[in-house]
């Protein structure tokens, strides 16, 4: 009965591994998408406004 109790655990950590890893990339590419989209919506808006 130890066995699938100990699989079971071991699958549940490698899923909980496995969502933080994810998790953290996708919280990483996100964050790298903001900061290039806010750069370049500061370069866009500091263009438009030299060009008005």
């Amino acid at each position: 009965m130890s066995i699938p109790n100990h699989q079971l655990k071991t699958d549940n950590q490698r899923l909980a591994v496995l969502c933080l890893v994810e998790f953290g990339v996708y919280g990483g590419f996100f964050e790298l998408c903001g900061i290039v989209g806010s750069r370049l919506a500061r370069a866009l808006g500091c263009q438009w406004t030299f060009a008005t």
